[in-house]
């Protein structure tokens, strides 16, 4: 091994960092809107990883690593919308992290990534049930956005989803929710796009 190649590893040891306790969470992105008065659903199976971190240079922490994509939501012919993965838009603010810090709040855990604890992971590996999706308080969302032509990515915008009637007539959103399921992970935008 060259003098160099020795030296990089043995700086990037101290960055390697010991994975602890995880859990992992597998579940249903369910959103349900009426459409002229009728209740219609769509729904996208993640899966997302949460690690303890341990011993790395910056001390103890927490990753996650999630799998999946955008839930396709089919309005009853009126329309799609695509419920972003995995990004919320809060009002005046960039564009961040949703279903991982969501899955946290919706199953009622207080502590962040970074700091779970052991109950914490006890719970997330127990989780189950259908419950209300709450990203820190019940207003924030992923990110909703739609198309003017699916075949041109360029006529992508955003949709304020208190406000699908603006966009889609007829058409008002009525939840969020998540789902514990042992259902695969959904792939079905590839299909959609790419035929």
């Amino acid at each position: 091994m060259r003098r160099r190649s020795f030296l990089a590893a043995l700086c990037a040891l101290p960055l390697v960092s010991c994975q602890g306790e995880s859990a992992t969470v597998r579940f249903k992105v369910i959103a349900s809107a009426t459409v002229d008065g009728r209740p219609v659903e769509s729904s996208s199976v993640m899966e997302v990883t949460y690690s303890k971190v341990t011993h790395s240079l910056i001390g103890n922490g927490g990753a996650t690593r999630l799998y999946g994509e955008a839930l396709i939501f089919e309005l009853g012919g009126k329309g799609t919308i695509y419920i972003h993965l995995p990004l919320e838009h809060p009002s005046h603010s960039s564009l961040s992290q949703a279903y991982e810090y969501g899955i946290l709040t919706t199953f009622g855990i207080k502590d962040s990534v970074g700091g779970l604890s052991n109950a914490d992971f006890d719970t997330l590996r127990n989780a189950s049930g259908r419950r209300r999706f709450r990203l820190y308080d019940n207003s924030r969302l992923p990110t909703f956005v739609a198309f003017t032509d699916e075949n041109n990515p360029k006529t992508i915008y955003e949709i304020d989803p208190q406000d699908i009637g603006a966009y889609f007539p007829g058409v008002r959103f009525t939840g969020l929710d998540i789902e514990i399921t042992d259902e695969p992970v959904t792939k079905k935008l590839r299909q959609r796009w790419l035929g």
